[in-house]
């Protein structure tokens, strides 16, 4: 039987994605249904981002975000697992705004 992998080696999420995620350590506010919460941002790249959230969240929702320099993007939630999000950008941030934005946070060391 052949599948829809035709023989190819199954790959993890992060070798699916499209753009590499810097490993971040960061809290920062979303809207989620009017209220605001608390994140703790993960890791990020120009097209979204993993974040920590204490709040019942779900696949599909709409977030909007504060970024440093950025200072608000819209998001949709991709996944939910364990109290952790992981989001795409409406829009991707612009590279010039990413890297601003990069070099005012500070980095993580360690994956998660």
């Amino acid at each position: 039987m052949v599948g829809p992998m035709r023989g190819a080696a199954a790959k993890n999420p992060s070798e699916l994605r499209r753009a590499e995620r810097e490993l971040v350590d960061f809290g920062t506010k979303a809207a989620l249904r009017g209220l605001m919460h608390e994140i703790r941002v993960i890791n990020i790249s120009a097209l979204g981002l993993m974040a920590r959230i204490d709040a019942d969240v779900r696949k599909g929702d709409k977030l909007i975000i504060e970024l440093p320099h950025v200072r608000t993007v819209d998001a949709i939630v991709r996944w939910v697992e364990d109290g952790r999000i992981g989001t795409e950008f409406v829009n991707p941030v612009a590279q010039a705004d990413y890297a601003l934005m990069l070099v005012s946070i500070p980095k993580r060391q360690t994956a998660w």
